[in-house]
């Protein structure tokens, strides 16, 4: 499932990085990467702020449609 679709406050693993170039290079850089585990914190519409890491990062929707968990 695409990570705009999870609902908060639940555990998710990533199990896969989509998306092109730099996109999927500033993702892997934010600490989305397969395997890494991830929570979502809050979500306003498809903007969401996540747990990754260790690190809460603010992930808009267009970035997060290419997180798959």
């Amino acid at each position: 499932m695409v990570l705009t679709t999870v609902e908060p406050g639940r555990d998710y693993i990533i199990h896969a990085v989509t998306g092109e170039g730099e996109v999927r290079l500033h993702l892997e850089g934010l600490g989305f990467v397969p395997g890494a585990k991830l929570k979502v914190v809050a979500r306003n519409g498809e903007n969401l702020i996540v747990n990754v890491k260790g690190s809460r990062v603010a992930v808009d929707g267009r970035l997060a449609k290419n997180v798959i968990v």
